[in-house]
């Protein structure tokens, strides 16, 4: 089973790219309900203010967090630029971590550069999330706390060679919402 496309195992539901962004906010808000979200929120940075999807706030050991996601309902696999635009406006706005979440797959080249630059790829086929890539560094992390354990399975796929991948499940975001190494 493994070895079917993920379009022909979970096909794309037919909505529109404002629906999809608001099925992402109930999946975070279902999974995250001490947490603050807006949608569609202007947010000035050090050169401009930036029109973010969905903006995730919450605080953890004193500290106040900042998670900027894009939602991005394509039918082609996303690209290298649009993880390009995001880093920009995380380090602009001074955000602690970047996530994209796609209808579609990522190109390798958006993986990579996401790998990189600690900006998580998450896939939402049919109210499941499929975890494309975690972060640079796959050691030496710092959790999340539990009260922000979601309750979304996930699927993490790491690129192990220019041709292949591996994957795992994943339980919770507490891998997504690495903020810290040691």
């Amino acid at each position: 089973m493994d070895s079917y496309p993920l379009d022909f195992m979970y096909p794309i539901a037919k909505i529109s790219p404002e629906q999809f962004e608001m099925l992402v906010l109930r999946k975070f808000k279902e999974s995250y309900p001490h947490a603050d979200f807006t949608h569609r929120e202007n947010i000035s940075g050090v050169d401009g203010e930036y029109n973010i999807d969905l903006a995730i706030r919450f605080e953890e050991l004193g500290v106040n967090f900042l998670v900027l996601v894009e939602c991005k309902y394509h039918k082609n696999p996303i690209k290298r630029d649009y993880i390009q635009i995001l880093k920009d406006k995380v380090e602009s706005i001074g955000a602690q971590k970047g996530i994209i979440i796609s209808s579609s797959s990522f190109q390798l080249g958006a993986i990579n550069y996401a790998k990189a630059h600690n900006i998580a790829l998450i896939r939402l086929i049919n109210d499941e999330f499929i975890y494309e890539r975690r972060c640079r560094d796959f050691t030496n992390k710092i959790k999340v706390p539990g009260i922000l354990s979601g309750n979304v399975s996930m699927k993490w796929i790491e690129s192990t060679g220019e041709t292949s991948l591996t994957s795992k499940i994943i339980d919770n975001f507490n891998e997504v919402l690495v903020f810290v190494k040691n």
